[in-house]
């Protein structure tokens, strides 16, 4: 098996959250914690015609899932003091050597997606590990399995690239982060080419602390 990776669909995706959830029981996350989190993105102007009359323009709305993006070049194993995290050869999958982790959050910092942080419960960084312990059972991971609208799936990055194309990013999501991201994603129609801008809803429930 090749390189693993995500593909979300925002056009279809209706920020149910059930992903989140799933992935917060599978993990047993504290309140507060979470692997993987969906940004709701939006925009709405308005103008106003010669009668006075406001009419909206420039509309959008949609949902992003993401979580760690398993990097091919992984930022938050290059900046590790501790050599805790590693990527493994047979997937390419990211994961993290509890009994190695210093909890130092240089991970953290690191990673341009907000994907890793530092644990207040256990004292160490955590992140998505790809639900490596199911696909050694030969199941899905558990975001995967748990979305309503089958819009979050997962393959070997370059099957997933040859079906739904090479876009590895979409706002608010970062582009062009070097990090070499192994996620797919296929945008809403309401915004294709990402040329309307908008803002998170939803910022503040998502964000993520280096200490949670």
């Amino acid at each position: 098996m090749g390189q693993l990776g995500f593909h979300h669909n925002a056009d279809i995706c209706i920020g149910c959250k059930a992903c989140v959830i799933a992935c917060k029981d599978k993990n047993d996350l504290p309140l507060g914690e979470k692997f993987r989190r969906v940004y709701d993105y939006a925009n709405c102007d308005w103008t106003v015609d010669e009668t006075g009359a406001c009419e909206p323009s420039n509309f959008f709305a949609y949902s992003v899932s993401i979580a760690c993006n398993h990097c091919a070049a992984p930022a938050c194993r290059d900046a590790c003091p501790a050599g805790a995290i590693h990527k493994r050869e047979e997937d390419g999958i990211v994961w993290r050597d509890d009994s190695v982790c210093i909890g130092c959050g240089s991970c953290a910092a690191a990673c341009p997606y907000g994907a890793s942080y530092v644990s207040e419960a256990t004292g160490t960084a955590r992140k998505c590990d790809f639900c490596m312990d199911l696909l050694e059972q030969g199941e899905r991971p558990y975001c995967v399995a748990a979305c309503s609208m089958r819009c979050l799936d997962y393959g070997d990055i370059d099957e997933l690239r040859a079906t739904y194309g090479d876009r590895a990013s979409i706002a608010p999501i970062p582009d062009d982060t070097a990090t070499g991201p192994c996620v797919v994603f296929t945008p809403s129609r309401m915004n294709p080419d990402g040329a309307l801008e908008g803002i998170v809803l939803n910022a503040e429930q998502e964000l993520i602390s280096e200490t949670v």
